[in-house]
């Protein structure tokens, strides 16, 4: 219930506002991509726009169901997989809301996205095509997410082995490289991640910033459960354990990503967001130790805010306080 009134002041935020860094983009194609075939392979959120700009609501009146529909789709997960989810939902309005209401494809798709996660974790009948649909669907709305399609070939009850995802991916590793330099990127492809160029200073700093947060959440799960690697059949907290450290190992297939494009770190956000929660959640947990949780909360919370939502400030976080339809 303590969740609720969060839930509330994010829409408000959110469904109301009038001006961000990216809201006139999205209104004008609103009103101008009446065709399935002008919003490319992204049908989904091409469908529900034509659909609404049709029954002639305004964009304002999409986005506040848009709003809703995205903010409940991330509350039911925090329901569901967080011990506190008042105190989980403080934590994702500080470090990562400010950011996400700007982007209304990438948000919606995160949002389906985690509803995924939640049907792979449950690891019960037909649970990898589910997801696999989920993801689909999800991609239907911003293509980026079909990404997350490789979570569906890590193990779910039990800590995958060291020495076969090694193997596995120094293989990928091996094979991206030589297919990368040896086929050259689709031109609508190249031409989409010109827009966002990157270099090779900030993409070793994206790598560094992954692999560290892979290894700090890793060291936070060995402290509380040191014998995880002979865990089979995981169940409880155990499981939790499991599916949030294997989510880890095989996000570091998305390194390679950050060599492509800048875009591309917004898939370390996700992961970190999944990190977040757990360490967060995890301090009201009884263990030996929580100085990794602690220093995970506070590096990655600093790293969200300063290099997430400060240096677009007067594109995100101002206008989301400012530029509101219920004060202003």
């Amino acid at each position: 219930m303590l969740a609720l009134p969060v839930l509330l002041v994010m829409w408000m935020l959110y469904g109301w506002n009038f001006w961000n860094g990216d809201r006139e983009g999205y209104e004008l194609y609103y009103y101008t991509r009446d065709t399935i075939a002008s919003w490319g392979k992204e049908i989904g959120y091409g469908y529900l726009n034509i659909f609404a700009s049709r029954t002639g609501l305004s964009y304002q009146g999409f986005q506040i169901i848009v709003a809703l529909v995205t903010l409940l789709l991330v509350w039911r997960y925090v329901v569901k997989r967080t011990l506190f989810p008042f105190v989980s939902l403080l934590v994702y309005l500080v470090c990562f809301f400010p950011l996400d209401f700007v982007l209304v494809r990438n948000f919606l798709s995160f949002a389906i996205g985690l509803q995924a996660m939640l049907v792979l974790f449950e690891n019960k009948s037909y649970s990898r095509l589910k997801y696999a649909l989920l993801i689909l669907l999800a991609a239907s709305i911003h293509q980026s997410s079909l990404i997350f399609i490789i979570f569906i070939a890590m193990p779910l009850n039990r800590v995958v082995p060291l020495g076969r995802f090694l193997f596995l991916y120094t293989s990928f590793l091996c094979a991206y490289v030589l297919a990368r330099y040896s086929l050259p990127l689709p031109a609508s492809i190249a031409s989409h991640f010109s827009y966002y160029d990157t270099s090779l200073k900030s993409s070793l700093a994206n790598v560094a910033v992954h692999v560290l947060s892979v290894v700090l959440v890793s060291f936070a799960i060995f402290s509380e459960r040191f014998s995880l690697r002979q865990v089979f059949n995981a169940t409880g907290r155990d499981k939790e354990l499991v599916f949030l450290l294997n989510l880890n190992l095989f996000s570091l297939f998305f390194v390679v990503l950050y060599f492509e494009s800048e875009i591309f770190v917004r898939l370390l956000r996700s992961i970190i967001f999944f990190n977040m929660l757990h360490c967060v959640n995890s301090l009201f947990l009884q263990r030996r130790s929580y100085f990794f949780l602690g220093l995970y909360i506070l590096f990655f919370a600093g790293y969200l805010v300063l290099f997430y939502i400060v240096p677009v400030a007067q594109f995100s976080l101002l206008p989301m306080l400012r530029d509101n339809l219920l004060w202003n």
